[in-house]
């Protein structure tokens, strides 16, 4: 008896993944960013490797995307015909030109995170695309912000809401301490000594310091 074709499997997982996005209230640009992703490169997949199922991917194979994404350049690969009318591919200056290595990131990272999913919920037995490394980014020197725009900032946070209290908290205890982001992520409440108003970092290395 021939075997009835059904949804390819690859679009069906990519369904499921963006319905438990949707289930966990992520942003509508994070499921955004995550389905544009995901779209492409299954289209690349099918197109390119003729590959429909997840657990034929491995790192090689996510590393040759990357590579192939950045030789293309902007706009002149996209998932479906409906994309060329919404990004107005005949009208771009831009079309064709380097994508840059964070952008590339971006789409490694979303990539990722799917292939984590289907790990996790037991789709796939190995995951070597966690393994993928991302591109090295030239980190540009920011502008510092005004006084007053420090001012404006602190002012238009709600502190009656919870995420934008714990914002307001954060945000003044790194302009107060100099505390990297990622260090004052993984704050505990044993790193804080309220009664000698100091916290103590626990960076990656060995050494230890605290900032007061």
């Amino acid at each position: 008896m021939p075997k009835i074709k059904t949804k390819k499997e690859f679009t069906i997982h990519i369904q499921d993944f963006i319905d438990y996005c949707k289930l966990k209230n992520l942003s509508i640009k994070t499921i955004k960013s995550y389905y544009q992703t995901l779209a492409l490169f299954s289209k690349y997949l099918e197109e390119e490797k003729q590959i429909s199922k997840v657990d034929e991917v491995n790192k090689n194979i996510i590393e040759e995307y990357l590579e192939f994404t950045k030789e293309r350049g902007k706009y002149s690969y996209v998932a479906n015909d409906k994309s060329l009318e919404i990004n107005y591919q005949q009208n771009r200056k831009d079309l064709g030109k380097e994508v840059s290595p964070i952008t590339i990131n971006c789409y490694l990272r979303n990539i990722k995170v799917f292939y984590n999913w289907l790990e996790e919920n037991q789709i796939i037995k190995i995951n070597t695309v966690s393994k993928a490394k991302f591109l090295k980014v030239k980190r540009k020197a920011k502008d510092q912000i005004t006084d007053e725009e420090w001012k404006s900032l602190i002012k238009a946070m709600d502190l009656t809401k919870f995420h934008e209290y714990r914002d307001y908290v954060i945000t003044n205890l790194i302009l107060d301490t100099g505390i990297r982001l990622t260090e004052c992520i993984n704050l505990t409440i044993n790193d804080v000594d309220l009664d000698r108003r100091s916290i103590l970092i626990q960076p990656k290395s060995i050494n230890r310091k605290k900032t007061e």
